[in-house]
């Protein structure tokens, strides 16, 4: 296996993965010799996502992860998109992803994504990957696959960080996301002074990939 582990990154709610490489860049570039981040599009049209306008003007097309709104269990385009794309990584490297990073919806999508691994049994890092999650001004609830005769209110024991802006209009939503489904001893948050973006500043992007490469250091075991 001589490729970097991936990260699969889901982009938020009237975005793309174009946007989304953009406004991840400072995270990418500092962990550059550490992880492969692997964009994907969401398979729902929609208009721009909260504060994707200006700046993202004509960067279309806008997508979203679900088919309508309020939808609480993952619509089959993005189960069956997510299927394939992992499927996809495993063939390249033999490990496929070792964690997925969401914004805002694309959170959700991520939240589930561990949860029905979780539920699945699919906890084992040789076999499927999935390691850890990075929630960048994520919303509740998470967005899971139905898996018959589990609790989807179960919560999620996979490592994680979850970011929030201070002055994001969701960020209530985010810290629901931490309190209720995820498991205390297992998740870390972070707050910076932003509204619905990433921070900017230096020590707060250094702060945010220190994490991330704490939980990987952390379940690197699975590669001995």
């Amino acid at each position: 296996m001589g490729r970097l582990p991936a990260i699969l990154c889901l982009h938020g709610g009237g975005a793309n993965a174009n946007i989304f490489h953009i406004q991840t860049i400072r995270i990418q570039r500092a962990l550059a010799d550490q992880f492969e981040f692997v964009f994907l599009d969401a398979p729902h049209e929609t208009g721009p996502g909260p504060g994707v306008l200006p700046f993202f003007e004509g960067c279309t097309p806008y997508l979203r992860w679900t088919s309508e709104t309020g939808q609480v269990s993952m619509p089959e385009k993005t189960r069956d998109l997510l299927v394939k794309t992992q499927e996809e990584q495993k063939k390249k490297d033999g490990r496929g992803f070792v964690g997925v990073m969401g914004f805002s919806q694309g959170g959700r999508v991520a939240a589930g994504l561990l949860l029905t691994h979780q539920l699945t049994k699919d906890t084992d890092a040789g076999e499927k990957g999935l390691r850890f999650g990075v929630f960048l001004n994520s919303v509740c609830p998470p967005m899971a696959y139905e898996v018959e005769g589990s609790d989807l209110t179960t919560k999620i024991e996979f490592p994680s960080l979850h970011v929030i802006g201070k002055k994001d209009p969701w960020k209530d939503s985010g810290r629901r996301l931490f309190e209720e489904n995820f498991y205390e001893k297992q998740a870390v948050l972070l707050e910076f002074d932003v509204a619905h973006r990433l921070p900017t500043q230096q020590e707060d992007t250094a702060k945010l990939t220190a994490e991330i490469l704490r939980m990987h250091r952390n379940t690197s075991a699975f590669d001995a």
